[in-house]
């Protein structure tokens, strides 16, 4: 069962704890009552073909409204002028004042240019091999607020995406999501899915227009009848709407699921130069094999490639390790000029691409960036200028219809 766990300083008594704070109560699904045990009714429908299956979820028979194989081999992103998703990330960290911290960002985001919004929020492990997954109403928006900042990206015309992530509370040594290994996985995979229930809820009511299953989670890839039914699932809880899984970029011909899915989603923390300060040509030069293996390999699956995380970090040496933020931590001009030749080698070699979906850059944060910074977000950085000018190449007349993938 998942928890959305809010917080009192009252020592623990016969109940599992998180930083000496006791857990309260969080009914099971993720919902505030037992009045809203069932899903409210649904307020966007398919617009495409569809068809009705009876499945077993969890042991209830339930209908999911399921992507007709006709209409999908129908779908534009797969033709020789893909849909072009171009987009931003923000991450969702605060409970409460959620929507004082977020609102502003989304209008950032559409003055920026971009279509589309990706929102990340986690619910957390206490380490690799802990077991129980819960929500912190600290760390994570209410759901009456995140439904409130989705429908407000919405008012500002952008392409909504949700992404669900898991992230560890106390990591011990290297531990990330992609090696937990709980000492239960059946009970594991019922927690999880209630997780992902919970925001597939969220996503219908509030219109989203795609959700993240899961991202980056390596080690429970093996099991494949887990996910499905987890994608099962999810179709459910959210008829209508997209559905992806981002996977780790070095990790994602493994994963056996990608057939139930509406569009393969990888992040892209390629090794991308061998020293610092690398050029743009030498950049561009590493991608371009990179891209013919991936987009081989997307056309083999016949679905379309988001890539979810897209960034980095203004610090010298990025390029090298994208994926380390600890690596050189301070910020100088040539930090910044490398994460401006990373953007512009990236674009050169991927924009245009027959079969790419749609980008979403990492990321867009309340800190004001500029010459003192040195982490992903290009606000204030020679990258924002780039990253403006490829928004500002993509803009279309007006949005894309609701049947747009």
């Amino acid at each position: 069962m998942i928890a959305r766990c809010n917080y009192t300083a009252v020592p623990a008594l016969g109940q599992s704890s998180t930083d000496g704070w006791v857990a309260h109560g969080f009914n099971r699904g993720g919902h505030e009552s037992a009045n809203h045990s069932c899903p409210p009714p649904l307020k966007r429908w398919a617009t495409q073909s569809t068809m009705i299956h009876r499945i077993n979820v969890g042991g209830s028979l339930v209908l999911a409204v399921l992507l007709t194989v006709g209409q999908a081999a129908a779908d534009p992103a797969r033709g020789n002028e893909p849909v072009r998703w171009r987009g931003m990330s923000i991450q969702l960290s605060k409970g409460p004042g959620a929507l004082k911290a977020y609102q502003p960002l989304i209008g950032e985001v559409a003055e920026l240019g971009a279509d589309t919004l990706l929102l990340s929020v986690a619910g957390y492990m206490e380490h690799a091999r802990s077991q129980a997954i819960y929500i912190d109403a600290r760390r994570s928006p209410a759901r009456d607020d995140l439904i409130t900042l989705i429908r407000q990206a919405r008012k500002h015309k952008l392409r909504t995406i949700l992404m669900p992530i898991i992230l560890l509370k106390h990591p011990r040594g290297s531990e990330w999501r992609g090696v937990i290994d709980p000492p239960h996985w059946n009970e594991w995979w019922k927690d999880y899915r209630d997780f992902i229930k919970y925001f597939a809820d969220i996503a219908r009511e509030a219109e989203a227009d795609a959700l993240i299953v899961g991202s980056e989670l390596v080690s429970s890839e093996k099991h494949t009848k887990e996910w499905e039914t987890t994608i099962w699932t999810a179709r459910a809880h959210f008829p209508g709407g997209k559905l992806g899984y981002s996977a780790n970029w070095d990790h994602y011909k493994p994963v056996k699921f990608w057939g139930l899915l509406d569009f393969i989603g990888m992040t892209s923390y390629y090794t991308l130069a061998d020293r610092k300060n690398p050029t743009v040509e030498e950049i561009a030069a590493r991608w371009r094999p990179l891209k013919k293996e991936i987009m081989d390999w997307c056309r083999q699956v016949d679905k379309p490639l988001l890539l979810t995380e897209v960034g980095w970090c203004s610090q010298e040496g990025a390029a090298m390790a994208p994926w380390n933020y600890y690596q050189n931590m301070k910020a100088t001009p040539p930090g910044h000029e490398e994460q401006r030749r990373l953007y512009e080698a990236f674009l050169q070699v991927w924009d245009g691409s027959p079969g790419l979906l749609g980008v979403c850059w990492w990321e867009w944060t309340s800190a004001p960036g500029g010459s003192g910074d040195f982490n992903y977000t290009p606000r204030n950085k020679p990258a924002e200028k780039v990253l403006r000018r490829w928004f500002a190449e993509g803009k279309p007349a007006s949005r894309p219809t609701e049947s747009s993938p």
